[in-house]
């Protein structure tokens, strides 16, 4: 027996052709149709289909791509690719492959900065030390930029790693300190302690915003 489903989309094909007025331009249409993309709240991908599901919309966000957009998923694994913001507008939405980020400092060293010897006046980010302790804070620049922050990325990460060197020796590790973006931009500063002196030690991360001050209290 023909389930409820298989005539209902029997009876939709046969009406859009009768509406298009031939297979051909049939086909066309479909074709031209924009994919719907289903996504969880951190943007893993559930499903894609140009037709809409009433089913899917209760439990995951959708928005729609073009085939040219979408060719990035053709024959991949969807868990490797995530949907994500503009970081300045929350209403525009892309696709994009995940980033993968580890706690060691070997397997990134070569795209590693170092910001302890950094004195820009222009930054994205301050970082102040007094005695073993560190406060990180955004510039007003960046809080404007970000209207959405519960959504922020930079550079399609939600968090930012700093790496506690010997000085100026990122191969040899004392700790790492992750700041989620969100954090930062919510509480618009960010701090951490740190078991030794700066004298004996310097930071590094990834370089994800362009410009970074570093500045030595001595109080």
């Amino acid at each position: 027996m023909v389930s409820d489903k298989a005539l209902l989309r029997k009876q939709k094909f046969v009406s859009l052709k009768e509406e298009h007025g031939s297979l051909d331009s049939l086909q066309k249409y479909i074709k031209d149709l924009k994919w719907n993309l289903w996504f969880d709240d951190v943007g893993n991908i559930v499903s894609m289909s140009k037709e809409p599901n009433s089913e899917l919309d209760k439990n995951y966000q959708v928005t729609q791509f073009t085939n040219e957009q979408v060719k990035i998923l053709k024959d991949k694994n969807w868990n490797l690719y995530r949907i994500v913001s503009d970081k300045f507008n929350n209403t525009v939405k892309f696709i994009e492959a995940k980033p993968i980020e580890t706690e060691k400092v070997s397997s990134e060293e070569v795209f590693l900065y170092q910001i302890d010897n950094l004195k820009s006046r222009s930054y994205d980010l301050k970082f102040t030390v007094s005695k073993q302790k560190c406060t990180v804070i955004p510039s007003k620049k960046v809080l404007k930029n970000y209207s959405n922050v519960s959504d922020a990325v930079i550079k399609g990460r939600k968090t930012m790693i700093f790496y506690i060197t010997a000085k100026n020796d990122p191969s040899f590790l004392f700790q790492t300190v992750t700041i989620p973006l969100d954090t930062l931009l919510q509480k618009q500063k960010f701090e951490f302690d740190i078991d030794s002196d700066i004298d004996h030690y310097s930071i590094f991360t990834l370089k994800l915003f362009d410009n970074y001050n570093f500045i030595k209290d001595k109080k």
